[in-house]
């Protein structure tokens, strides 16, 4: 006997901003965050290049095809 249940999911949280990759700094010059910027000051070229990035390590992860991007991971 199998029993199938549907469960609800919350989509992946939407970040407000990104970080910069930045140079590792010396130990004595204390804790630096990265510096950020709000997805609102990115072109929608780079916009698009993180969210496939995105979607890529998402499958990738998952071990899953992502027949939408016609790639497999």
């Amino acid at each position: 006997m199998k029993i199938t249940t549907e469960q609800e999911l919350l989509p992946f949280q939407v970040p407000n901003y990104v970080l910069r990759v930045s140079k590792v700094r010396p130990r004595q010059e204390g804790i630096v965050e990265a510096p950020k910027y709000h997805l609102s000051e990115l072109s929608d070229a780079v916009l698009e290049a993180l969210c496939k990035k995105f979607r890529d390590d998402v499958f990738a992860k998952a071990r899953a095809s992502d027949g939408d991007n016609g790639g497999s991971a």
